[in-house]
């Protein structure tokens, strides 16, 4: 299935923005077949996260969030490898800062790998306790292109937007429009050029590009090799997964991403 778009009008004027911006922000890309790397930073907002749990009693979730908000954000660094044939994702377990808690962080195995030549995912992930490999056709998302721009890292970007309505969530994407590549961080595709930037809940999670490196030499992304004894599993297999635990976490009124990723 091909991702579908809703395209707003782009009225002249923010065509002389996006050209306005390239005179501002240069940047040497020529030709289609561009390939590189980009480090980015995932900013955790624990305020805005507990904010956005709307089936827990209010005087519970106000309760935590004054605890969480002395906690300064959490910023993680994560890495894409991309071509236009593939990409490669991985969480590096870096962190820029420290908790004040007693809560610790402990990396978990988080690669996605996306073969876009053949319609093939092949993602390693860790989910509530359990290792799995997640190998199917490239998950399609309904994005709706809005007609926002602004520059990150160097580059023009538009943006666009899906609801995931089992988490309730609202996802902004950010893409760059000199970069034709669909690929993208966590495991969010299928954009007409590369995804720079994700913002969940208006900020309650903010996957944002620090760096992005363009290769000179088209780049290889190779295809990871993963353990042998790991349960294999399919997209829908993934959904069932997550919708049962946020349906049991609903019941239970527990906040669901202290077990599942936000």
């Amino acid at each position: 299935m091909k991702t579908r778009f809703f395209i707003s009008t782009i009225t002249p004027i923010l065509i002389c923005i996006s050209l306005f911006f390239s005179f501002l922000f240069p940047v040497n890309i020529s030709g289609q077949n561009i390939s590189g790397n980009v480090k980015y930073t995932i900013t955790h907002n624990w305020v805005k996260k507990y904010s956005s749990i709307d089936y827990i009693d209010k005087a519970e979730i106000e309760k935590d969030t004054y605890v969480w908000a002395n906690e300064p954000e959490w910023v993680e660094i994560s890495t894409l490898s991309f071509s236009p044939e593939a990409s490669l994702y991985n969480e590096t377990g870096e962190t820029k800062n420290k908790m004040t808690s007693n809560y610790t962080w402990r990396k978990q195995e988080y690669t996605i790998y996306r073969n876009f030549k053949e319609n093939k995912s092949y993602d390693l992930i860790r989910t509530l306790n359990k290792l799995y490999v997640i190998e199917d056709s490239i998950k399609s998302y309904n994005w709706k292109i809005l007609n926002e721009m602004r520059e990150i890292s160097g580059h023009i970007c538009m943006n666009a937007s899906i609801r995931d309505s089992i988490k309730n969530q609202t996802i902004i994407a950010w893409f760059a429009l000199d970069i034709p590549v669909s690929a993208g961080p966590d495991r969010y595709t299928g954009l007409p050029g590369l995804i720079l930037e994700i913002n969940i809940n208006k900020g309650a999670l903010v996957i944002s590009a620090e760096t992005i490196t363009i290769n000179q030499e088209p780049l290889v992304v190779e295809k990871p090799v993963y353990p042998k004894r790991v349960k294999l599993i399919k997209e829908s297999d993934y959904y069932d997964l997550i919708s049962k635990y946020i349906a049991d976490s609903k019941k239970l009124e527990r906040v669901y991403f202290w077990g599942l990723r936000y």
